[in-house]
């Protein structure tokens, strides 16, 4: 039985639906991805209790929460903007939550918590002194003192510069290794949610458009949609490839090889050979070439390791590597 059930989900605002259903196992990191509007902020909403779905269950641990109080919940959730108290310092923003609990093993679990977010010795800084990145590391630590059954977090790094977002990412990644706790994972950056998940829930317009693992999502997507989503790639319709087929073609730059030479496609018997493609643009990537081409007026990526001389070549795929997608 899963850890986290999402029955048959329903909530509406005016012309917005959400409308699904959602498992995750115990001690799973997934995340939650998808385009602004696609309901993923109040998909964690419901599950904390800040929201109340018209319809459909939460269960956690076979308990059904769907109507209880956030308190009773045993759910913590990390915000994207900082929500620590300025009049306290860190080790007090951090045993708020643990009014329950002797005075003494607040603070030993206070010290444990900042030790395990990388903050040792912090305890007694004003929380206005801190850098975003710190700031980020407190509310994590203010989160997991409550002990919750899942730990929900929505864009907690998107208000914190690309180096550093890599940095909390990767220790996110290691509380949860080191706690084995259930987290949820909201974010709209690919590579971070690429980086640092399980598995990957990928919405669209209040639905689960996919769900697999990322190598699974970015190789075999199962539509043009979750395609995109998933990284660069090349759509045409696939009656211009193969006879007779309907919908379109897809493959990733990387799977494609140009030439600057004519290519004879009886010599090549495994490949599509798409011929006289203009050169649009040519964008240098560090590890090679993001070529733009043009073919019979349809756009094509595809990565070089060198800058092609010509305005003219021609691209060559293993006919294995173009999916059929809709």
């Amino acid at each position: 039985m899963a850890y986290l059930e999402i029955k048959n989900i329903e909530k509406k605002y005016g012309s917005f639906n959400l409308s699904l259903s959602l498992e995750a196992g115990e001690g799973e990191f997934l995340c939650i991805i998808g385009p602004s509007g696609s309901g993923k902020s109040t998909l964690l909403s419901l599950i904390a209790g800040l929201e109340e779905p018209d319809s459909g269950s939460i269960i956690l641990d076979g308990r059904d929460i769907t109507r209880e109080k956030i308190q009773d919940r045993g759910i913590a959730m990390v915000f994207q903007d900082f929500t620590l108290f300025p009049s306290m310092n860190v080790q007090k923003n951090i045993e708020f939550g643990m009014k329950m609990r002797e005075k003494t093993k607040r603070r030993n679990l206070a010290a444990n918590l900042l030790k395990l977010v990388g903050l040792e010795g912090y305890g007694k800084r004003s929380v206005t002194s801190l850098s975003g990145g710190e700031a980020q590391r407190v509310q994590l630590a203010r989160a997991l003192a409550s002990e919750p059954g899942i730990l929900l977090l929505d864009e907690p790094l998107s208000a914190l510069d690309p180096p550093m977002r890599k940095n909390i990412r990767n220790a996110i990644r290691a509380i949860h290794d080191s706690l084995g706790i259930t987290m949820l994972y909201v974010t709209h950056d690919r590579e971070e949610a690429f980086s640092i998940s399980d598995s990957i829930v990928i919405m669209n317009e209040g639905r689960i458009a996919a769900r697999g693992s990322a190598e699974e999502l970015y190789r075999h997507p199962s539509d043009l949609f979750t395609a995109f989503f998933t990284g660069e790639g090349t759509a045409i319709p696939a009656h211009l490839v193969f006879e007779n087929m309907e919908g379109s073609v897809f493959f990733r730059p990387e799977e494609a090889t140009i030439s600057e030479d004519e290519l004879d496609p009886s010599l090549y018997t495994m490949h599509v050979i798409f011929s006289g493609c203009e050169v649009v643009s040519c964008e240098f990537t560090g590890a090679g070439y993001m070529l733009g081409l043009n073919y019979k007026g349809y756009p094509l990526l595809c990565q070089s390791a060198t800058k092609p001389r010509r305005k003219t070549v021609s691209l060559m795929i293993l006919r294995e590597s173009l999916r059929n997608l809709i």
